[in-house]
């Protein structure tokens, strides 16, 4: 058994000290993530944010993954299988390829409880304003719900806090547990070992 932290830039993602989830799993994030934080693999699929990873140097020192990786930057091209699927769904099939058998959704709000953008890099190069209206995330949500039915034998959480958007299909999947923010902090603050 292997665990893997799957990073979303939802706002609950900002209550996570994310130092302490490396010593218990492999850390996967997305987008501006390493602007403050070296998850173990880093994805982006939106082409403008992948350039710009790419263009400064992150990629040749660190796995990242791309749809079109920029020859000799360092970028690794995903999945065929789940190229066409979003950042943070593709960070969690990366992280069930690599055979990781409990999968934790932290920061996937998948959309919003007050009906604004929300994401932690709101009002930042690429993306949207704090006024603007949330992204849809019913994308995300069917790319997830497919990783599940993909990989049956694989134990996903998702991390809620109270950004964080109900999704009652997740409700429905039998290798889907749902995980309070205060309950999955309580887990990595008194961890002695991995999750």
């Amino acid at each position: 058994m292997s665990t893997a932290f799957i990073l979303g830039n939802g706002k609950s993602r900002l209550l996570v000290d994310l130092t302490k989830l490396s010593p218990l799993g492999a850390t996967y994030g997305c987008n501006w993530l390493c602007k403050t934080f070296t998850p173990d693999c880093l994805v982006a699929t939106d082409r403008p944010i992948a350039d710009a990873i790419q263009q400064s140097g992150y990629a040749q020192k660190h796995r990242f993954h791309t749809r079109k990786p920029i020859v000799d930057l360092g970028g690794k091209d995903l999945s065929n299988q789940y190229k066409g699927f979003s950042s943070g769904p593709n960070a969690a099939a990366l992280a069930c390829i690599d055979g990781h058998s409990d999968i934790y959704l932290i920061g996937m709000d998948l959309g919003t409880t007050n009906g604004m953008f929300n994401n932690v890099y709101v009002d930042t190069q690429f993306y949207k304003k704090e006024l603007d209206p949330p992204t849809y995330a019913g994308n995300w949500i069917n790319q997830l719900v497919k990783l599940t039915e993909d990989y049956p034998n694989r134990q996903f959480y998702r991390v809620e806090g109270v950004e964080s958007a109900f999704v009652k299909q997740f409700n429905k999947i039998h290798n889907l547990k749902i995980l309070s923010m205060d309950k999955f902090l309580e887990m990595v603050n008194t961890a002695r070992g991995p999750l």
